[in-house]
């Protein structure tokens, strides 16, 4: 008799941008209370300075109640090896966003936690940069290591950015990485992120990074890019049938 294969997984990590308010977080573990990992930004680097920051240590402290009353895992970004004082205790997944790609002091830095990092591509990025940026995470081992594909610059401006799926295609046929997509940065647009996610899907990809908010429209940053409960609930439904479809199985 042959062994039992291991089923695919594809994780789906939903949540803000910021994470605003314990109200907010509430009211999205209330609407989905199966959602163990949850995403949302603390500290938030933004290109404007005038732009809201993120809830900064008023969000530290909620969250770690949340953390705890809710058994929840936290996916957030770190910009700064200075952060990492007030952030480990209440982070188990790292997020380097696009402009830390090339912040190689703070990949070595995390490189030292022990804890799961995403490597988001830098928006220029060719994939052997991305990888060589990776390399300073290898002390984690391969396992705590995830690629993300956002989107890198293109030359239209029809989207926030070009998801360029090749490159999930090339890491998984080249690389033994996890591989994420975050279709929310890449498109910018919600009403583009559920075939975006369907795409990265049967691309390969081993997760999606996407942004879910209350009221869309009152998100204090990236606020077009943001999908309402409804929209996903409606793409996780979609996704557990494609999942079906591939012999995969859905995590959130």
């Amino acid at each position: 008799m042959k062994d039992m294969e291991i089923k695919k997984k594809i994780t789906v990590i939903g949540g803000p941008c910021s994470l605003e308010s314990p109200e907010l977080v509430e009211s999205f573990l209330k609407r989905f209370p199966d959602q163990k990992i949850i995403r949302g930004g603390i500290f938030k680097m933004r290109t404007n300075k005038n732009s809201y920051q993120g809830p900064g240590v008023y969000g530290i402290n909620f969250m770690r109640e949340i953390i705890l009353k809710h058994d929840l895992r936290l996916t957030t970004e770190i910009s700064d090896p200075r952060q990492l004082d007030v952030l480990n205790d209440i982070t188990s997944i790292y997020q380097v966003g696009t402009r830390n790609m090339y912040n190689y002091e703070l990949l070595k830095e995390l490189s030292k936690t022990g804890k799961t990092v995403i490597l988001k591509r830098a928006m220029s990025a060719t994939i052997d940069e991305w990888l060589h940026a990776a390399d300073y995470l290898e002390e984690l081992g391969q396992d705590k290591i995830i690629l993300c594909e956002r989107g890198i610059r293109g030359i239209d401006n029809k989207f926030r950015n070009h998801l360029d799926l090749s490159s999930v295609m090339y890491l998984k046929m080249n690389t033994r990485f996890r591989v994420f997509v975050d279709p929310s940065h890449a498109m910018g647009l919600r009403e583009y992120v559920e075939v975006a996610s369907m795409a990265a899907i049967t691309s390969g990809c081993d997760g999606l990074l996407i942004e879910t908010h209350k009221t869309p429209s009152l998100a204090l940053s990236d606020s077009r890019q943001a999908i309402d409960y409804d929209q996903y609930e409606q793409l996780l439904n979609n996704i557990k049938r494609l999942a079906s479809f591939l012999e995969a199985e859905v995590e959130t």
